[in-house]
This record gives C-alpha cells, sequence and structure tokens, in this order.
C-alpha cells in the first residue's frame, strides 16, 4: 500500500475529498467518527499524511466507500 502511495501522493487525499463533499461531512466529524484528531484528517486532506493501516478501514466505513476506491484501487 505505501508503494501505491509513492507513486500517487495526491491520489488519497482527492478521494478523501471526494466521499467527504457526497456525504456533507467536515474534517470534525470525520474526526470524531473514526478516534483521530482533527489535524490528521486535515494532513490526510492535504496530502502529507495517509493513514494508517487500522485507520484506513473506518475511514472508509464512515464515507460508505471502499478502503479500495479510496486507495485508487478501483473507481
Amino acid at each position: 500500500m505505501f508503494f501505491f502511495f509513492f507513486f500517487f501522493p495526491n491520489l488519497f487525499s482527492e478521494r478523501l475529498a471526494h466521499a467527504m463533499e457526497k456525504q456533507n461531512m467536515d474534517a470534525k466529524s470525520l474526526a470524531t467518527l473514526t478516534d483521530v484528531s482533527p489535524t490528521t484528517v486535515r494532513r490526510w486532506l492535504n496530502g502529507t499524511y495517509e493513514p494508517r493501516h487500522i485507520n484506513l478501514p473506518k475511514v472508509a466505513r464512515v464515507l460508505n466507500v471502499s478502503a479500495d476506491y479510496l486507495c485508487g484501487i478501483e473507481s
């Protein structure tokens, strides 16, 4: 998974922002629902960080998308 992000660093953040927009969710709400800080979510959105392996399924579940979608493996 880290290999994928190395070549497409902004894809996760773009997909995350799109999924959040579809759910009408802001960074603070996503942070609360996934037990991370709002700063962490903002870092995901600006492409500074990607979620840890334990957080990716939580994010996908909360946003009602697959982890593969967020990672760019599926459309």
